[in-house]
Order: C-alpha cells, then sequence, then structure tokens
C-alpha cells in the first residue's frame, strides 16, 4: 500500500487520482452506459474489473453515478452506536408535528461530539480509559484532557482521508498521529461553553447524531441542502471548479432542497453572516477569503447553493440568499420564511483556530432573537456542527453507503415541544433535518440518504406544556470579535494513507423495505 497521500475528486462524470487504470476502467464505464440500456447491464460487465482496481466504497459510488438499480441495500447497517442506523419502518408522524410552522437550522463548525458534550451526564460520552496511541502500537498514548483557553491554535487536519485514517476501519484509534496533535484529544465543558451545555440541560441532545460523509465541509453542507453530495469527497473554490470536477456544466444539477419548497409553496431563506473586510486587511490564503467575508450569492463550502443550477436560474432562489441581518429585520417585521438555514462567517463559526466563546455568543444572539420574538411558540431550532474538524470522538459512524456516515457532531433540538433534559440516542444525521422537513411539509424524499433517514420525532413530546424560552443574557462586556492569526494546520505525524474501504460493498436501493419481522 502506498504510503502517499491519495486524493480522489469523483463526480458523476469524473475520478481523479494516481490509479490510471481505475480512472480508465470508470470513463469506460461511463462511456459504455450511454450504449446500453440498462445501466446495470454496464456494472454486471465491468465489476469484476473495477473491484480489482478500486476500493469497495469507490466501486458503490460508480454503481450510484451510473443509476443502477439491482438488489437492494442490506436491511440493516453495522453500527455500535445506540439505536439503529436503518429505518425499516416509515415513521408517521405524530399527532401534534403541525405545531411547528417555522424550522430554523444553525450550523456551526468542525466540533466532535465528543470534543463538546463528551463529559455531558446522560449522554455517551468519552469512555473513561480511553488513552490513544501516539504512534501505532505504541504504549505512549493521549488521555483526553480539557482543552485550555484559545487552544487549539491551528487547524487539525479533517479531509477525506484524514477522516478516514483516524477512522481506521472502525476502531477510531488514529487520531493523534493523524490529526498531528494531541489537541484532537481535547475537550470542552460548561466552564467553556455554558450556553451549549445550558440548552441541552433544558431541551433536547442527541447523542447519536453522525455527520453525513466521513470528509470536510462542502460534502457535508451538500448533504444539508441536499441529501447527497454529488460524489464530491472534497472542497472547491468557485462555481467553475465545481463544474470541472463533476464534469457537470451545471455545477449541482441535481434537486436540493430548496427546489421541493418552491414546488410546494414552502417560504425558505438562507441567511449567511457577512463581514466586509477592513481597509487594510490582507489577503489570507486560498479559500479562507470568502470564509472570512461571505456573500450570500457567492458559492463557498458553507454556501453551496450559488452552485446549484436550479438556484441560479431561478430569481426566487437567488433571491433568497441574503445576509444574516435579513434575519433579525424578518423577526422584527413578522417575515420570517417557514425554513431558514444560519451560517456564519469564519470569525464566528467556532472552526479552529477561532475562538470557540466567541462563536457561542453569536449563536446565542441569534436563538435569543427568536426566542424573545412571537415565533418561539411555533418553532424549533435544529442547532449543529458540520463536520467532526479533526476531533477524537470513540462512536464508530455507521456504514449505510459509500460515502458515510462520518464521525459523530453535537446536535441540539431547541423548541418549546423538545423533550426537556432528554437525550436522544437514536442514529441521525444532517438528511435526518431534511426528513424533518418533508414530513412536516408533505414532501417527498430527495436520495435514498433521507428516506431512509429518521426524522428526529423522539426528540418532541407535542402533548406536554410547552417549554419556556431559555434568553441567555449576553454580556455587555464581550470582547470585540478577535480573529486567529495566521491561519495553520497541524501536518499528520505520519504519513496519509488510501482511505479505507469497508468488507462488505454496499449496493443501490431499489425504494424496497424489507419486511417487518
Amino acid at each position: 500500500m502506498s504510503t502517499t497521500s491519495v486524493k480522489y475528486r469523483l463526480s458523476p462524470c469524473s475520478f481523479e487520482s494516481s490509479v490510471t487504470p481505475a480512472q480508465s476502467a470508470i470513463r469506460e464505464l461511463i462511456r459504455l452506459r450511454s450504449r446500453m440500456r440498462s445501466p446495470c447491464e454496464v456494472s454486471v460487465k465491468l465489476a469484476s474489473l473495477m473491484r480489482t482496481l478500486v476500493p469497495a466504497r469507490l466501486v458503490a459510488i460508480v454503481a450510484l453515478m451510473v443509476g443502477c438499480s439491482g438488489p437492494a441495500w442490506p436491511s440493516s447497517f453495522p453500527s455500535s452506536a445506540q439505536g439503529s442506523a436503518d429505518t425499516t419502518v416509515e415513521a408517521q408522524p405524530p399527532a401534534g408535528l403541525k405545531k411547528i410552522n417555522h424550522i430554523i437550522w444553525i450550523m456551526q463548525e468542525n466540533r466532535s461530539f465528543d470534543n463538546y458534550f463528551g463529559t455531558f451526564p446522560g449522554a455517551d460520552g468519552i469512555p473513561p480509559s480511553t488513552c490513544l496511541s501516539k504512534f501505532p502500537g505504541s504504549k505512549d498514548c493521549v488521555a483526553p484532557f480539557h482543552m485550555p483557553n484559545l487552544f487549539p491554535t491551528c487547524d487539525l487536519p479533517h479531509e477525506w482521508e484524514h477522516a478516514h485514517a483516524a477512522y481506521d476501519n472502525g476502531k477510531m484509534d488514529g487520531f493523534v498521529w493523524f490529526e498531528g496533535t494531541a489537541y484532537t484529544m481535547g475537550y470542552l465543558d460548561d466552564r467553556d461553553i455554558p450556553n451549549y451545555w445550558e440548552y441541552a440541560r433544558k431541551y433536547t441532545l442527541a447523542d447519536a447524531f453522525f455527520s453525513s460523509q466521513m470528509s470536510e465541509s462542502l460534502t457535508n453542507h451538500l448533504y444539508m441542502v441536499s441529501a447527497q453530495s454529488g460524489g464530491m469527497i472534497g472542497g472547491a473554490e468557485t462555481v467553475e471548479e465545481v463544474e470541472k470536477i463533476r464534469d457537470d456544466p451545471g455545477g449541482f444539477s441535481f434537486e436540493a432542497i430548496i427546489d421541493l419548497l418552491n414546488k410546494g409553496g414552502v417560504s425558505w431563506k438562507y441567511y449567511l453572516e457577512t463581514m466586509p473586510p477592513k481597509a487594510d486587511e490582507k489577503m489570507p490564503p486560498d479559500i479562507l477569503w470568502y470564509l472570512l467575508h461571505p456573500d450570500p450569492k457567492q458559492f463557498s463550502l458553507w454556501n453551496p447553493l450559488p452552485a446549484f443550477k436550479s438556484v441560479r436560474e431561478n430569481p426566487v432562489s437567488w433571491g433568497n440568499l441574503v445576509e444574516l441581518d435579513q434575519y433579525y429585520r424578518d423577526l422584527e417585521k413578522g417575515t420570517l420564511p417557514q425554513v431558514s438555514w444560519v451560517i456564519p462567517a469564519f470569525d464566528d463559526s467556532e472552526h479552529p483556530p477561532e475562538p470557540v466563546q466567541q462563536g457561542m455568543w453569536y449563536v446565542t444572539k441569534v436563538i435569543n432573537a427568536l426566542m424573545k420574538s412571537p415565533y418561539w411558540k411555533d418553532s424549533v431550532i435544529f442547532l449543529t456542527w458540520d463536520d467532526y474538524g479533526g476531533f477524537y470522538d470513540h462512536v464508530p459512524p455507521p456504514e449505510v453507503d459509500a460515502l458515510g456516515l462520518g464521525p459523530r457532531v453535537p446536535a441540539l433540538v431547541i423548541s418549546p415541544y423538545s423533550k426537556s433534559g432528554y437525550v436522544s440516542h437514536i442514529v441521525y444525521d444532517f438528511t435526518s433535518i431534511l426528513r424533518f422537513v418533508e414530513k412536516r411539509f408533505g414532501l417527498p424524499n430527495l436520495t435514498t440518504r433521507d428516506l431512509r433517514a429518521d426524522p428526529m420525532f423522539d426528540a418532541f413530546d407535542f402533548d406536554h406544556q410547552p417549554l419556556s424560552p431559555s434568553v441567555i443574557p449576553i454580556p455587555q462586556n464581550l470582547p470585540p470579535t478577535m480573529r486567529v492569526e495566521p491561519y495553520c494546520v497541524f501536518s499528520p505525524t505520519l504519513p496519509v494513507v488510501q482511505p479505507y474501504a469497508p468488507p462488505v460493498e454496499p449496493v443501490p436501493f431499489t425504494g424496497r423495505r424489507p419486511a417487518v419481522k
């Protein structure tokens, strides 16, 4: 096995890696697809070739790319998490679901569940005996520790290859050497993020909520809006780069949840925090600039919608990509849409190395504004983080398909109808929130992922007395927004190798569910 990093950038019509035979095989597969009546006929002809050239995860992706509708997915998925990753019986909406008329999804950045809630009472937290080796086979190890204030001072690696290396075939023991720093084992608690712990005590915490893909920000933000990543496993800086990676002149030409909302007459907005650059501000490296100073109409890792063809071609959709200031005006004017996303600028995102407390108070302001408004009485806030960010988590993600799930991330359900002080142990991911939206507004699913996702009804009790808003006072002496500079990334201690391929190759889902036994 090669000891150099192998980076795949996969799309429905392109595959780039150092494995030239595999690249040729996939191109041949796609060429044959246009000449044969059945996509699965192509899969059968080249299946043995593909299995000898590329990992099983990628074979499965190719089968999905060509639209094969062969045997069904396995009826259950392996998982060490509490609960089950497979929803074999369609969840029926609870009678009180229509008490929820407004859904606000706040997405923050780069934290694992154990990093934020690994010591929270009643949650599936860090095992007491945890200590991860500094090198494979070494007895010298790093135990979890309380993270010092304003640390880590650099970002932790968390791309596709790093996530798989840390995952280490489900052993979850590769974090220290592949993240390149002991800070991967650091955790925070109510001394550091008191507001988040207060929300968890008052409302609902989900301790089996996983990122949707074992990769980085862009792919998981794509799942947030479309229940798929379009085959991508890495980032992109521009729409043109997306078009090139995917070999698709439309960029993302598949359907997104906003298309379903538009068709269903459900109002929505994508609110993006903006921070205009200072006059003397220097240009930071590569894509960091448009995360520091987002433009709602510009594609970024955290704002994939401008790369969707359907968004660019629909003036209404394009107009719904707005600055966060509009969120506060909508609350004041009574014009809050039925579904909202709230996305931060880099400084307030909690993405290392930015200060965690700074992001926490930004989120608290967003939540307080809703709680003080008339909208609180019929709203739910889903507060999540987009990926593990390089931080340790001890629970192996369920293997639901070729791309995920990814490591656990924190997730809070804040609503008058949340179960108070409750920890939900059901397996969720970002497509679970999409499924909740679909169920609430009678919309169809987008992909197999959201069809099978649990819609998070376990987090709600529509029969109890509605919970009061927990407005957390904003200190008058909060320090001004700061930025840790220069931006840097820790380097893995060991070379990152080719991503893990699962022992069982998933096959496309036919839409048929197994019989209930």
